[in-house]
């Protein structure tokens, strides 16, 4: 529920999911050659969203944020809400 939800929600806003089939984390870009994630994690935290930058897994994820999915359920669906404005 927490995958699915918060993958819709970061697709509908315009953001990619790269990959991240399976495990406690949505590894997430821009569309096209994607921003810096730097970028990234301040678009994210002014919804009020935290992200760590990709660049903290080395210089291919300069591009990518990581999002973690052990937030609460509640959490999560605030996200969501965020994300699409709902």
């Amino acid at each position: 529920m927490r995958r699915s939800a918060l993958r819709a929600a970061l697709e509908a806003a315009g953001y990619v999911v790269d990959g991240s089939p399976a495990g406690l984390y949505l590894w997430v870009t821009t569309p096209g050659a994607g921003q810096d994630c730097w970028a990234t994690v301040a678009d994210l935290a002014d919804l009020g969203i935290l992200a760590a930058p990709g660049a903290f897994y080395g210089s291919a994820g300069a591009r990518h944020v990581r999002l973690a999915l052990t937030a609460s359920d509640d959490d999560i669906s605030r996200a969501v809400a965020r994300l699409t404005g709902a």
